[in-house]
């Protein structure tokens, strides 16, 4: 089963000029046999610096973020952006720790520090486009009404590029629906503005453990014994009560009816 994979973007400030004296450099410029004033130079102004033909460009550094890869190259004015609904992740500490006892001694799983249910894959948005894509957004969920829904099992998954294997708990079938309509009206927005929409089988659920590499098939022996470890802890009832979106830095809240 695939599963969304996030990414990160920044946007890096731009360097301060140094604020030039104009009277100052031009009474000081030599002139030429006709009286012409000669410019500076760009060195003469702002120092000798090099410069790179690539300063935008972003090099991947998976150490840097525990072995995740980017999903798609940063550019400057690209914004990654994903809608989902958040989950609070002390209600699941619990269950994280028992999963993971199970897990830790033959894969280097790490536990979810933002957990919940995906509504989109991560996608690209232009920085121009964010305010307007989040005001259709939340004209779109005006109409969304809040509810509990019960989570009972756990399910593995990977993402598309199969390089994160991922510990879930899926939303159980009897709200399907209810996450499908919410899912078609996020949906549409993205159509709106010609980004991807979301799988066209979804299945959702709360990531809460995930480790680098494709070990769904070992992973998946081991979800029986973890199940009964969790007998006592399920199922797990949780009101879906607001939508967040997320771009670059902004952040954005839609609370439902």
């Amino acid at each position: 089963m695939f599963l969304v994979n996030y990414s990160s973007s920044s946007e890096s400030e731009d360097e301060k000029s140094k604020e030039v004296d104009n009277s100052t450099i031009i009474n000081e410029l030599p002139k030429t046999q006709t009286n012409r004033i000669l410019l500076p130079q760009a060195s003469s102004l702002l120092g000798k610096h090099k410069l790179k033909s690539n300063d935008d460009d972003v090099t991947d550094d998976p150490s840097k973020h525990d072995g995740r890869i980017r999903s798609f190259k940063h550019e400057r004015g690209n914004w990654a952006t994903y809608v989902c609904i958040p989950v609070e992740t002390n209600i699941l500490e619990d269950i994280q720790d028992i999963c993971l006892s199970h897990l830790e001694e033959n894969f280097n799983f790490k536990t979810s520090s933002e957990m919940h249910i995906s509504l989109t894959k991560t996608i690209v948005l232009q920085y121009h486009f964010i305010e307007s894509f989040v005001e259709t957004l939340k004209t779109a969920l005006q109409s969304v009404e809040s509810f509990t829904a019960s989570l009972n099992n756990i399910k593995v998954y990977t993402n598309a590029e199969r390089t994160r294997t991922f510990l879930a708990l899926k939303v159980d079938d009897l709200y399907y629906e209810k996450m499908l309509n919410i899912l078609h009206k996020v949906d549409k927005v993205m159509k709106d503005f010609k980004l991807a929409t979301f799988y066209e089988d979804p299945s959702f659920h709360i990531s809460i453990l995930w480790c680098t590499g494709d070990n769904v098939s070992l992973v998946e022996a081991l979800v029986p014994t973890i199940m009964e470890s969790l007998m006592e802890r399920l199922p797990l009832h949780l009101k879906f009560d607001k939508i967040y979106c997320k771009s670059g830095f902004k952040e954005y809240n839609f609370k439902l009816k």
